[in-house]
């Protein structure tokens, strides 16, 4: 049923977007967008640059739009009266049996919290449902079916009382008293929990059990979590968790007939920012006080345990966190830029022998020192034009060795993941069927040569071309010119050289699929080839030192730069500390995309430092800092397999139906697509010993092929 246009939405808040522009050998660019609030519109260019994390910083950005998140408030709602209707049609024909599948209440394309329930469920691979509550009158046949299932095993609310403004400008909510009744009546009756993304503490539509505390509204503050909060979120360590840009409103505890309220945020004096709440009538519920948004740190370290607190740890799909670094162009020389002058001189450094003794050494005390990434690898993408297969294997050549770099990359080759980047690294924009296939063939005899574990499916190209980036002119800027104007010749040569999986560039926005994060983009060209995109960062292609590193940054950014960004020059600390900050969201949105740098960034500067290093320490230190989840680390054969399996499954997730017993724990899975084929399936919260199994969080997380025939399950509720 449709409803009449009976309000206007709140100002959309928090709408940030995180942006990325970067070139393979360059700085990544700040994006400019327009100001997310009508109220307080940015005064000036560098205001209008996006910001995110801890410190509210985009790579190469100045401190984030204030005005956004300041205008980020709620505040006592009428309920407009319903005609009395009784919800008694739930009680007809009911069962123990609901569907595996979130329903997500907003109040339109521009709700500020519509964003932050898609990606968190995206993330997890959640199917959902959204409802806009303006448009659409919610009625008892939306939520179950004729034979008593319940079409859903979770509610998200985009605000606690889904508010909107009337014409005055009051906050009104978009559902009326009979439409809340007949929410709160489908979650009594198929014990459904309820997650409110951002609620004021009030006692409509219905009460927590909490009240704000006037004058202590702010848009920062930090949090820890209660021990009590420990079941929702056991991932989370002691430290206080910063939020940031995100007004928020701390309230304290109230009593309330048949309400119990458990906090599981604190506020440094005491009060409180989230808690879960039952009600008189038994249904749980939990609410957050503070703004979300999936490009701030709090959102995303919430996240994780917000959807498994919400789905019971029983859900479609599957969460886990990965830690992939790709270093370029092992073999090759690198420019270097010259801090004091301001100019690149090109070849003028080679990773050398002892770089890569030490990065070898550097890479065991990574995994030593932070055990939740015990498993770290890096991954060489190599050329081999200017290795010697003929030199000796050991780590300490002498000087009648040809090439050093040789002998000592027979000698690590089992410490690190090795991807073909081609022969000579020449651009693949135009090259032949012919050469293309000798660039990659090539490499591989040399790889077998040299003893290297390569990994023979997947594939580097130089530069990431050959994918429709390309300069249209010699010394013009690369453009998207969208992957069906890229090489197939060169991606017909790489499939018959054996190749699956080549890499592209997360900044390129026809390389990855903003709808589906953790898909990766079968090429048009080549319906065999799979593109997994690779994050950028700052860390310049040609710098080897600290100096380097933060001068080519400030060359751009700073004051004096040439996109001028910053009120001063940053510090190499202040700059890595920029980049690992944004390192850690890449971890926390689930994707298991690498990060690329470039063989120069290897140099060991100092003993035992290297920019590359530097960079996994820093953001393993800030990750480790707040969460205690493991980080994954796969070969690129592996990788690609994953991103292969993830991206089938989301692909047919609409059509995978799993219905859920509440009585006797089992769920039973059917695919609803053709007959004669099987989909994959990610399961979470299993106890079944079909398909493949891992176990991440301490919850068992299955994936298996299902077909029209259906599968059943155990699964295990948290």
């Amino acid at each position: 049923m449709t409803k009449p246009n009976l309000s206007r939405r709140l100002p959309p808040l928090l709408a940030l977007s995180l942006l990325l522009g970067a070139c393979s050998q360059a700085p990544s660019t700040p994006t400019t967008s327009a100001p997310t609030t009508t109220t307080a519109p940015v005064s000036s260019p560098a205001e209008a640059h996006l910001g995110l994390g801890e410190a509210g910083v985009l790579p190469g950005g100045a401190p984030i739009n204030q005005d956004a998140s300041r205008n980020a408030r709620l505040g006592p709602v009428t309920v407009p009266p319903g005609k009395g209707l009784s919800a008694q049609a739930f009680w007809g024909d009911l069962t123990s049996l609901v569907q595996l599948r979130v329903l997500v209440l907003h109040t339109g394309t521009g709700d500020f919290g519509l964003s932050t329930a898609r990606a968190l469920l995206r993330q997890n691979g959640i199917p959902f449902t959204e409802v806009d509550t303006t448009a659409t009158t919610l009625t008892p046949e939306q939520l179950r079916s004729s034979l008593g299932v319940g079409l859903y095993s979770g509610v998200v609310l985009t605000s606690s009382a889904l508010t909107v403004q009337d014409s005055s400008g009051a906050y009104v909510s978009a559902l009326n008293a009979d439409e809340w009744n007949t929410l709160f009546a489908y979650e009594r009756a198929f014990r459904v929990r309820q997650l409110a993304l951002f609620g004021y503490p009030q006692a409509t539509p219905e009460d927590y059990g909490l009240r704000a505390v006037p004058g202590t509204e702010s848009a920062s503050t930090d949090v820890t979590v209660t021990p009590e909060g420990r079941s929702v979120f056991p991932d989370l360590t002691a430290s206080a968790l910063p939020i940031r840009n995100a007004f928020n409103y701390p309230t304290q505890l109230t009593p309330v007939p048949g309400v119990s309220t458990t906090p599981l945020l604190r506020d440094q004096a005491g009060n409180i920012l989230a808690a879960t709440s039952t009600a008189p009538d038994g249904r749980e519920r939990l609410i957050l006080t503070a703004a979300e948004n999936p490009n701030l740190l709090h959102t995303q370290l919430l996240g994780y345990g917000l959807m498994q607190w919400l789905t019971r740890g029983v859900h479609l799909g599957e969460y886990r966190r990965f830690l992939q670094v790709d270093v370029d162009d092992w073999f090759s020389a690198s420019d270097v830029f010259d801090p004091a002058t301001g100019q690149v001189r090109p070849g003028a450094y080679r990773f050398g022998a002892q770089d890569a003794v030490s990065l070898r050494d550097q890479q065991s005390a990574i995994r030593a020192e932070f055990p939740l990434a015990r498993n770290f690898r890096l991954a060489q993408a190599f050329n081999g034009f200017r290795a010697d297969p003929a030199a000796p294997n050991t780590c300490a050549p002498d000087s009648t060795v040809k090439d050093a770099l040789s002998a000592v990359t027979k000698c690590v080759a089992g410490s690190f993941d090795w991807v073909n980047h081609t022969r000579d690294h020449f651009l693949m924009d135009t090259m032949s069927y012919a050469d293309s296939l000798t660039e990659i063939q090539t490499n591989f005899e040399i790889a077998a040569q040299l003893g290297l574990p390569v990994s023979r499916q997947a594939f580097v190209t130089p530069e990431h071309s050959g994918l429709g980036w390309y300069s249209p002119a010699p010394g013009t800027p690369k453009q998207d010119f969208g992957l069906q104007a890229g090489n197939a010749e060169m991606l017909r040569a790489a499939q018959d050289a054996g190749i699956r999986y080549v890499a592209s560039n997360h900044s390129v926005l026809s390389q990855w699929n903003p709808e589906c994060p953790n898909c990766g983009v079968t090429s048009p060209l080549n319906p065999n080839v799979l593109l997994v995109p690779r994050w950028p960062n700052n860390v310049g292609y040609d710098t080897t030192t600290p100096a380097e590193a933060a001068g080519r940054y400030n060359a751009v950014y700073g004051p004096r730069g040439t996109a001028p960004y910053h009120d001063h020059d940053l510090s190499y600390e202040e700059f890595l500390g920029s980049e690992s900050r944004l390192g850690v969201l890449h971890i926390l949105n689930g994707t298991a995309w690498p990060t690329y740098m470039h063989v120069g960034n290897q140099r060991e500067y100092a003993p035992g430092r290297s920019l590359v290093t530097d960079w996994v320490r820093a953001v393993l230190s800030d990750y480790s800092r707040y969460s205690t989840l493991p980080l994954n680390t796969l070969k690129w054969d592996d990788l690609g397999a994953y991103v292969a399996g993830r991206t089938a499954y989301e692909k047919d997730k609409e059509q995978i139906v799993a219905t859920w017993d509440r009585n006797t724990n089992l769920v039973t899975v059917r695919y609803l697509g053709p007959w004669n084929r099987a989909a994959t399936m990610y399961l979470t919260g299993t106890n079944s010993t079909q398909g493949s199994t891992t176990t991440y969080g301490g919850r068992n997380l299955t994936r298996m092929k299902v077909g029209a025939l259906g599968a059943l399950l155990p699964v295990q509720p948290r």
